[in-house]
């Protein structure tokens, strides 16, 4: 059983400032103020177009995260269309959402999590990301990364680590790997 290895082929920048991070993007109006980097080689939007559950991970990709096939489950709010994989012998959650209900992408999400506890602009395959947390100043459970693929359009992934990993598994260092394989099924289906 494979639950995210330490390694991975998917280019990822590290943090580059330290701010105020876990669970989906909350949705409020958008702010005004440029707080992102533009997207220098954004995915046309009908990337997004199929939900999550239907696109973003093969089935494949969430054995190998998991190390089963897990049910997915439609857990849509007015972020976005959302998608869920969970173990449920050990809890281990996959969690990704195409953020539709944001009208300002990753500026948005920016500006709505400003204030968690773990905050951390950073760069993931070339697109501008934000790693947060919530609660956490080390997320040491959970973690989420949003990333725009666009200007005014963002996705969210997250990770929880299981029971049987907890204190073994850096969850930010799991939903990078899982960001760049969705970056890559969302590149493909660009093509």
């Amino acid at each position: 059983m494979l639950l995210i290895g330490g390694c991975s082929s998917h280019s990822v920048t590290p943090p580059v400032a330290t701010g105020a991070g876990s669970g989906a993007a909350s949705v409020s109006t958008g702010s005004s103020a440029r707080l992102v980097p533009t997207v220098s080689s954004p995915l046309p939007v009908a990337v997004i177009s199929k939900h999550p559950c239907d696109s973003a991970l093969t089935d494949a990709q969430v054995k190998d995260l998991l190390g089963e096939i897990s049910p997915r489950f439609h857990t849509d709010n007015q972020a976005g269309l959302l998608c869920q994989w969970q173990k449920q012998s050990t809890g281990a959650t996959v969690a990704i959402g195409w953020l539709t209900g944001l009208k300002d992408g990753l500026n948005q999400v920016y500006a709505n999590q400003k204030d968690d506890a773990y905050f951390q602009p950073s760069e993931i395959e070339g697109f501008p990301a934000l790693v947060y947390d919530i609660t956490d100043r080390k997320p040491d459970t959970n973690c989420a990364i949003s990333i725009g693929i666009a200007d005014k359009v963002a996705i969210d992934v997250g990770f929880t680590v299981g029971t049987n990993r907890s204190g073994k598994q850096n969850p930010c260092d799991a939903a990078k790997v899982i960001a760049g394989m969705v970056l890559d099924n969302l590149k493909a289906a660009a093509r």
